[in-house]
């Protein structure tokens, strides 16, 4: 660092205003702080990622890593792998968001025990989803269950944890990783 040598006493200018050259601005950055962000590290952003009509993602569970998959025609929390698909298009009817598998081209919804299911040809009732952007980060995934909203979490049916909407405040918190 370099210091100079200068003349401690203001200067006039022609407007009368006064410039005091040892005055030192602060530097700033213009940086973009989402440049560092990876969605799936530790670092939390200061707002949440939460899926818009028109793009596509993978819907990871903050608390096991694992994302949303589509695989053999069983929609299940998989590790990230070369199996399965796990990318989903979000798309909009009336309002409510829906997820169209991008492999089958069908779409996330539930079945008649509340299980998730990837079978629907077209983004009806059945398929209503709303996510709920949490102030911690992450957002909750809610579905629809006659008038209420229900969260997405597991249910154990034969000792074997299922996706499924479920009544209650055991839903799951879902990060969403936007992918081109």
């Amino acid at each position: 660092m370099a210091f100079y040598k200068v003349d401690s006493k203001p200067i006039s200018d022609d407007d009368e205003s006064i410039i005091d050259p040892t005055t030192t601005l602060p530097e700033t950055s213009a940086a973009d702080p989402l440049n560092d962000y990876d969605v799936f590290s530790s670092a939390k952003p200061t707002f949440p990622l939460v899926p818009w009509p028109g793009s596509s993602f993978i819907i990871r569970s903050v608390e096991s890593g694992h994302v949303v998959t589509l695989l053999d025609g069983q929609v299940m929390l998989t590790q990230p792998s070369a199996y399965g698909c796990i990318r989903w298009e979000c798309v909009e009817n009336k309002g409510w968001l829906g997820f169209r598998n991008t492999v089958s081209g069908k779409y996330l919804g539930h079945d008649a025990k509340g299980k998730l299911c990837c079978s629907a040809e077209q983004h009806k009732e059945w398929e209503y989803f709303c996510a709920r952007a949490r102030p911690e980060g992450g957002c909750i995934l809610l579905m629809t269950h006659w008038g209420k909203l229900w969260r997405v979490g597991i249910k154990v049916e034969e000792g074997v944890e299922k996706l499924a909407k479920i009544e209650g405040s055991d839903g799951m918190i879902w990060e969403f990783a936007k992918v081109y």
